[in-house]
């Protein structure tokens, strides 16, 4: 899971945190831009069921892209079962499997307004606006 991409930089590599939450090293003065890579499909389907992840306990809130719609909310446990730390060099066409978003993030869903397809979109949850993919995708 990728959770930083960088524009205008020469080397990004992926590390894995302990709570399985990855970012990047990125090169001085790079521009830093937190954004996830999504199909449009399961963005409109985090949207349409943002009142199952507002009811999840604590901070931050886990939406799983193979998990939607949920039954309830997701815990760190339910990220972490049967899947062990991914320790390659993340592919950046993949698509982000776990989107992790603190409260205000969460709010953002409220504003937004996405049809399901199987574009490629990018979500900025900190700007709070979707983007259609620029990478061919």
């Amino acid at each position: 899971m990728r959770m930083w991409r960088t524009v205008n930089m020469t080397t990004a590599f992926g590390l894995v945190a302990a709570a399985g939450v990855s970012g990047s090293v990125q090169a001085e003065g790079a521009v830093e831009t937190h954004h996830y890579r999504l199909s449009a499909a399961v963005l409109a389907c985090f949207i349409q069921n943002r009142e199952i992840y507002k009811a999840a306990a604590g901070e931050p809130v886990f939406l799983l892209s193979d998990r939607c719609p949920p039954e309830r909310p997701h815990t760190l446990l339910d990220t972490l079962t049967n899947e062990g730390p991914d320790v390659r060099i993340a592919d950046p066409n993949a698509l982000d499997r776990l989107v992790t978003l603190n409260r205000a993030q969460l709010a953002c869903l409220d504003r937004l307004s996405v049809v399901a397809s199987d574009a490629v979109v990018l979500f900025f949850p900190d700007a709070c606006r979707v983007e259609p993919s620029t990478d061919g995708s």
